[in-house]
């Protein structure tokens, strides 16, 4: 199983911290002064400030060997200008030192600088530096006049903010227009994130070409939200033709920049061989790189990998670990990778309570492969009666989705439940109204049923047995013997029940009563009644076993007790001790 994200592209949201200065130095400043703080703009200021369009930067790109110390010069030359102290406020973020760009920032805020607005809100939402406790009011309080003034990626921070709704109601339309007024204005970004919103049809109507265009708009910038914007739509075929190969070459893309959704998409690609050449172990690669960020989809993609031993040497042990990480952060993958485990015994005991729990929180949100993995429990009845309409049910979701092991599945079941239906005995779980006595099979219509449900579900002892059944219904024992070994050497108790039956008397295969009598002990330890009645048989006849009449009663009054008719008849035969007549030309005729 291996899943891919399709939803993903708001996790990428991190806010970018670009500033606008205030005025630059006070009027009654010196030609030295000014010189002085230019040299400070130069090295960190913001491409979105008057005058520095084609000199600003990024704040990944400061350097703040250069841009503290010149900075801090500008600001002890001329200490009321406030664009310097937004600028030695930006260079010591850049530096990671948020303690002492604090003081800065208020001062500037102070001074309605839009660049300190900008900083100190992206600061206080926990989006840049750090602080100990976020807070959201102050702000927006802080951040709206400077995005209301057209500072582009105030509104772009603005936009988020309705967007994740933090501090207010979210409210995707409104987020749709902030970000529509920063991305006119060239802001990466917030090109990107609109595209987001029209890839989903949040807050603006779902529309592909535009998600294309804003998404191209960031990607043509080197913003990773773009870069994997791209890359989506064409894997999915979103609004242009589907193109694994486009695909593979935007998430290449956003791997070298360290993006986990990419690198995690990019893992899938290689993983099912799509785009590029299957490969596992660059699969495996790329997932470790997306997992060891955190994203909890890669790890449980990974998890899949560990569990199958595709890429990685199998290690169960490490893909519980992985699909318990992603469980825990609330990616259904790693839950459905959780039920499997549990189903299957693979890194813990087998816990087919728990496997159908986190089956069921799966399929509750939605997930193909829960669903089809609660499909399989009920049909299969692992730790459940067995229930095929609510796994054909399942299955059926599933597949409505594309799933086309569930499909698979939901084809053999409904062949599986036919042929049950006609063949099944009543002593078998979910065939307690609806089985049928041997000699009441109608073998014409039988046979092709159950020959179909054999052929699409070859591994289903159950198929088998049944099959068997209509066969000996129509006199083909013989036929019916090599389905019926692998059945009871697969453990499935009414094929021991039956084949034993075949054996106590040599119908279709050689007589063996001794091996009849070990099958049929092997499924009255399970409390199947015709074992019993078989047993019953054995010791009546010395068939296996010697003859003990008592015995015999114990086992025909025990399948008598479970619902066997005919084992009343013969118990009620013993007690009167009934010795069948005299036959042939040697019996005793008249007497005078």
């Amino acid at each position: 199983m291996a899943l891919c994200s399709k939803n993903s592209v708001v996790g990428h949201v991190v806010l970018s911290a670009l500033a606008l200065a205030g005025p630059l130095l006070p009027a009654s400043a010196s030609a030295e002064d000014a010189a002085t703080a230019s040299i400070c703009g130069m090295a960190a200021a913001s491409q979105y400030e008057s005058g520095y369009a084609g000199f600003g930067r990024e704040l990944s790109r400061i350097d703040p060997a250069i841009a503290i110390p010149a900075c801090e010069e500008a600001v002890k030359a001329a200490p009321d200008a406030v664009a310097s102290q937004a600028w030695l406020a930006r260079a010591l973020l850049a530096d990671g030192q948020t303690d002492a760009a604090l003081p800065l920032l208020e001062t500037a805020v102070a001074g309605d600088s839009p660049l300190g607005r900008q900083l100190l809100a992206d600061v206080l939402f926990g989006d840049l530096g750090y602080v100990a406790t976020a807070d959201d009011v102050r702000a927006l309080e802080v951040l709206r006049p400077a995005a209301e003034a057209g500072f582009a990626p105030a509104q772009l921070s603005l936009g988020f903010a309705y967007d994740m709704g933090r501090g207010v109601a979210e409210d995707d339309a409104i987020a749709a227009s902030w970000y529509m007024r920063a991305a006119q204005q060239g802001e990466a970004r917030s090109a990107s994130n609109l595209g987001y919103l029209y890839h989903g049809g949040a807050g603006v109507e779902l529309d592909y070409a535009q998600a294309m265009f804003w998404y191209q708009k960031g990607a043509d910038k080197g913003d990773v939200v773009g870069i994997y914007g791209v890359g989506q739509l064409y894997e999915f075929g979103q609004g242009v033709e589907l193109d694994y190969v486009k695909a593979a070459e935007q998430f290449q893309r956003g791997a070298e920049m360290g993006d986990s959704y990419s690198q995690n998409d990019l893992g899938y690609l290689y993983e099912t061989g799509q785009g590029v050449s299957e490969d596992a172990v660059e699969a495996a690669r790329y997932y470790q790189m997306a997992a060891d960020q955190g994203y909890a989809l890669a790890s449980a993609n990974l998890g899949q990998l560990y569990s199958t031993g595709r890429g990685v040497e199998r290690d169960f042990d490490r893909a519980f670990e992985l699909y318990s990480y992603a469980h825990d952060q609330g990616e259904v993958g790693g839950t459905v990778g959780l039920a499997q485990a549990y189903l299957y015994g693979e890194g813990v005991p087998v816990d087919l309570e728990t496997a159908r729990s986190f089956a069921e929180q799966a399929a509750d949100a939605g997930a193909s492969y829960g669903q089809s993995t609660l499909g399989a429990i009920y049909a299969d009845g692992s730790g459940v009666a067995r229930d095929f309409n609510r796994a054909i049910e399942l299955f059926d979701l599933a597949a409505a989705q594309g799933n086309d092991y569930a499909a698979g599945r939901a084809a053999e079941v409904r062949a599986e439940q036919t042929c049950g239906l006609i063949a099944a005995t009543r002593y078998e779980t979910g065939f307690e109204v609806s089985g049928v006595e041997l000699e009441r099979i109608d073998a014409d219509t039988a046979i092709p049923v159950c020959e179909k449900a054999v052929a699409l579900d070859a591994a289903s002892l159950e198929n088998k047995a049944w099959y068997a059944r209509t066969l000996i219904a129509a006199g083909r024992q013989s036929e019916a013997v090599p389905l019926l070994e692998e059945a009871a050497d697969g453990e499935f108790i009414p094929a021991k029940a039956l084949l034993a039956d075949l054996l106590l008397w040599g119908h279709g295969v050689d007589e063996n009563p001794a091996r009849a009598v070990t099958l049929y002990r092997s499924a009255v330890e399970h409390d199947f009644p015709p074992a019993e009645f078989g047993l019953g048989v054995a010791y009546q006849n010395g068939r296996g076993v010697p003859a003990d009449p008592v015995l015999a009663a114990k086992w025909y009054g025990l399948a008598a007790k479970h619902g066997i008719a005919m084992a009343a008849d013969r118990l009620a035969d013993l007690d009167r001790g009934t010795v069948e007549p005299q036959i042939g030309p040697m019996r005793a005729g008249p007497r005078s």
